[in-house]
């Protein structure tokens, strides 16, 4: 008999694969994540994750880069969080004080802001065990975004938790990143209508007059 595991913190300890183990296998490579001893393989994204994907990374490093507040990277970063767990989240962001950090082929450590943009294959790993475990050993933020759903939310860290970060119906705004900020209707445009640009998100954001 089969017995089909609620959530991966369920896996036994003998069927757990470690950090180091993932980190050596060359399909680490490819966007995958380690999630409680699990190797689980990215499936391949739709032309909207990635195009979401893309703005979200472009508008971030454009605000990161005015500010010189530190490195941008998008989603074959590796972040071990423990020996059980080392994900790749789809855009990261790690301030300049721990860049220095950062290993070959990993970084030791959470990300001080990771973004997981849902995909149906990700669902229950990006909303259960990956925020879990980001609050659990110290992400600074967690940006959700759903567009499935249609839906954002930025978590913020306390105390080993990440709770919703207040914001204005149909904005979401990050605390650690101070004046950045997203109109929803920018991540999840109606059907003919295009995202900005990122100039105008720049613009928008008071980068740039």
């Amino acid at each position: 008999m089969t017995v089909r595991l609620q959530t991966l913190f369920e896996t036994p300890a003998k069927a757990r694969m470690s950090a180091q183990q993932y980190l050596d296998n060359p399909l680490s490579e490819r966007k995958s994540d380690l999630i409680e001893g699990v190797f689980v393989m990215a499936s391949p994204a739709s032309l909207e994750h990635e195009a979401l994907t893309a703005f979200l990374l472009a508008t971030m490093n454009a605000f990161v880069g005015q500010k010189k507040l530190g490195r941008v990277l998008s989603s074959n970063a590796a972040y071990r969080l423990s020996d059980d767990n080392v994900y790749q989240p789809d855009v990261s962001f790690v301030r300049t004080e721990r860049s220095g950090l950062a290993q070959d082929i990993y970084f030791p450590g959470p990300p001080d802001i990771a973004v997981g943009v849902v995909s149906p294959s990700s669902r229950q790993y990006d909303t259960v065990e990956k925020k879990i475990n980001y609050g659990r050993y110290g992400v600074g933020e967690y940006w959700l975004i759903d567009p499935i759903d249609e839906r954002a939310v930025f978590y913020t860290q306390t105390e080993g938790q990440l709770l919703p970060i207040p914001a204005p119906a149909g904005r979401v705004q990050s605390a650690l990143l101070e004046g950045y900020w997203l109109e929803i209707a920018w991540l999840f445009p109606p059907q003919g209508v295009e995202r900005p640009s990122v100039l105008d998100v720049a613009r928008q954001q008071g980068l740039i007059a």
